[in-house]
């Protein structure tokens, strides 16, 4: 029987690229106007990017904490001061976490979601850094876990391990929506749940695994979910 429906974000329920070319874009605007000494954009800052790892490799899977040690290396190397750097560094992320939140849904995406909430416990996994708050998906979905929080991303299995604890499920229970083959569909099918894979255009290949169903939008959502748990009903002893 189905209990848990989990949700991969980026790419899934949104195309991610335009909303972190357009946070950067408006990050890029807030530093101009707010530290005007400092020396980098958001481009020129990715220079910086392997050097504050090498510095603290702990923060490869941490990539808000990752992007705000960046900002404050780059004000350093602007001269500008400790403690005024710390300031500007910690408001600079939170406007482009506010940016990075503010998405424009598939068509069809919330519907789905406000469908299967009737019915299933639903919740989002995923190696990005999307609040579920601030996206204002907390009325349909009951959980929601990062990279970041669980220490490792996905093809790790740490996320779909922390769902399903927190849920009291078994992977046979749980379906795992996503549009990447390996990292959602091959990672979600070998903790041994059933997939549905959002199958974009821009991705041609496969995965190792195969997925229980494959859509091309994510209308279909309801419909695959549907399928899956008529498959997996309980039956009635006669």
């Amino acid at each position: 029987m189905i209990k848990v429906i989990g949700f991969d974000l980026d790419d899934t329920l949104w195309a991610v690229k335009p909303i972190i070319l357009r946070a950067e874009k408006l990050l890029d605007h807030w530093l101009k106007e707010n530290a005007p000494p400092l020396q980098y954009d958001s481009i020129a800052m990715r220079s910086l990017r392997g050097q504050v790892l090498k510095q603290t490799p702990e923060l490869v899977h941490q990539i808000t904490e990752l992007r705000r040690r960046i900002i404050h290396e780059a004000m350093l190397r602007s001269d500008i001061s400790g403690p005024e750097a710390k300031r500007l560094s910690d408001a600079a992320i939170e406007i482009f976490l506010a940016a990075r939140n503010e998405v424009s849904f598939f068509d069809g995406a919330l519907e789905a979601i406000g469908q299967l909430a009737n019915s299933y416990v639903l919740g989002a996994l995923t190696n990005g850094n999307a609040d579920i708050s601030r996206l204002g998906l907390t009325p349909y979905f009951s959980f929601s876990f990062s990279a970041e929080q669980v220490g490792a991303p996905k093809p790790a299995p740490n996320l779909f391990s922390r769902a399903l604890a927190h849920t009291n499920t078994e992977p046979h229970e749980m379906i795992y929506i996503g549009d990447d083959p390996v990292l959602d569909i091959d990672t979600a099918n070998n903790v041994g749940m059933h997939t549905i894979w959002v199958k974009s255009k821009k991705v041609k290949s496969q995965g190792c695994t195969a997925p229980d169903v494959i859509v091309s939008s994510v209308k279909e959502l309801p419909e695959a979910v549907s399928h899956i748990a008529s498959q997996h009903a309980p039956q009635d002893n006669l």
